[in-house]
């Protein structure tokens, strides 16, 4: 009688441990009235499935205002995202005509996490003001991006972004764009694109139309990077190019930024390391529940 018992009690609570691993929700604090770090609290919290979603803390810089949003995503917001403990950055490297210097600033930074109330509203003020520093070596910015003062043109090659996907290989081939010679600037943009399949696209245009706004032409790179934190691993999935240089629209630039790429993580140790075990039950915990209460019943 008491082994019968038991025996329902262990597939009662093996059940019950079951559904919660597969059924379980996320906690995500909610708020929308978040006007600066200083006054922002956020109590509000709102359930989500946490197979779909996972919460996040942005800043987002735009104009010299911030914007700050306390909130949860689902996964399929932005279609890149692999893992959802991660530090996004959207971050542009510019050139100073008056200093003659490089320099990096920080658009928008998300701080993502999935584990309940780890989107916590006092967290904002640690995210930093510079973001990842995402920079790249002057010499080569310079060599790259700038126009020497004997050259009125550049080379720019023309590539239409519908028809240079490169099915995620990030390579194209190069007579897929016919070239130009540019009196102003070359765009280049690369992004990661999911329409029908995953894969990046190129496009590239010379910008020669003398209505757009000589400031919006200086040479610059603007850089969206995703650091993931379980992984340690940094990955670009977008960039955008304005370059002035002799023949900076080269297909293999995207690849020299890659391979070039720094960053400082010291500003975001407060989000490193961190226990990013799930709310949800592990599969491990699971097992030695039944272990134990195999063992209690045997005995």
């Amino acid at each position: 009688m008491n082994g019968y018992i038991f025996s329902s009690l262990y597939f009662t609570i093996l059940i019950f441990l079951l559904s919660v691993q597969f059924t379980s929700t996320l906690d995500c604090f909610d708020c929308k009235n978040c006007d600066s770090i200083a006054s922002c609290t956020c109590d509000t919290i709102k359930s989500v499935d946490a197979n779909n979603s996972y919460c996040i803390l942005l800043r987002e810089t735009s104009q010299g205002a911030n914007n700050f949003e306390i909130r949860h995503i689902p996964w399929d917001y932005t279609p890149y995202i692999s893992d959802p403990y991660h530090i996004s950055v959207v971050e542009t490297i510019s050139y100073n005509e008056i200093t003659r210097r490089w320099f990096s600033i920080s658009n928008k930074i998300i701080y993502a996490c999935q584990t309940d109330r780890c989107n916590r509203a006092d967290l904002l003020k640690q995210l930093p003001a510079n973001g990842l520093s995402l920079m790249l070596p002057d010499n080569w910015l310079s060599e790259n991006l700038l126009r020497k003062s004997s050259k009125d043109t550049i080379i720019c090659r023309e590539c239409i972004s519908e028809n240079k996907c490169n099915h995620g290989t990030r390579i194209i081939n190069a007579d897929q764009c016919s070239v130009k010679i540019c009196q102003s600037a070359c765009l280049m943009d690369e992004k990661f694109d999911t329409t029908d399949r995953t894969q990046f696209c190129y496009e590239s245009v010379c910008s020669d139309d003398e209505s757009v706004d000589p400031k919006f032409l200086l040479s610059q790179i603007t850089i969206t990077a995703v650091y993931y934190i379980n992984k340690k691993q940094l990955e670009t999935v977008e960039m955008n190019v304005v370059c002035n240089g002799a023949d900076c629209s080269r297909l293999q630039i995207f690849r020299d930024v890659r391979n070039k790429l720094q960053k400082d993580l010291n500003n975001i140790k407060p989000f490193l390391p961190m226990n990013h075990g799930n709310t949800i039950y592990s599969t491990s915990f699971i097992f030695l529940i039944m272990a134990l209460l195999q063992a209690f019943i045997s005995y």
